[in-house]
């Protein structure tokens, strides 16, 4: 599971209100783009806010890195018009695979969670493996 936010989306969010959901409605664009190029069972979910899953069924980690990869460079490429404002897009990413030590679906989604949030404390427009 690929897991990512939005950085700095609430500052978006506090500057052009309702008007950051262009934001949010151009990244799953990008996103889809890219997925529907690369594998179609693959599955964009948002979890909240500016947050969002997207589940690689029967992958190992090492074979969702060049779609990690590449997800990561259109979003980070990516610039939405708001009010004559061009703002740039960035993303943090935290990425795990299901592991046999795992209790419970819970135990995987915390790891992906913390790799996301490590990204997030170590300067953000990053991607971090666990």
């Amino acid at each position: 599971m690929m897991m990512f936010d939005i950085d700095h989306f609430k500052s978006i969010n506090d500057t052009y209100g309702h008007l950051g959901d262009k934001v949010l409605q151009t990244v799953v664009r990008v996103v889809q783009s890219v997925l529907a190029k690369n594998d179609k069972n693959i599955k964009l979910y948002r979890t909240g806010g500016e947050e969002f899953n997207i589940i690689f069924p029967h992958y190992h980690v090492k074979e969702t890195q060049a779609i990690v990869k590449e997800i990561f460079e259109a979003v980070n490429h990516t610039e939405v018009d708001v009010k004559e404002n061009k703002i740039h897009i960035t993303i943090s990413v935290g990425v795990s695979e299901i592991s046999k030590k795992d209790v419970s679906v819970n135990d995987f989604y915390s790891r992906v969670d913390k790799a996301l949030y490590h990204s997030k404390r170590n300067g953000r427009k990053e991607i971090t493996i666990i």
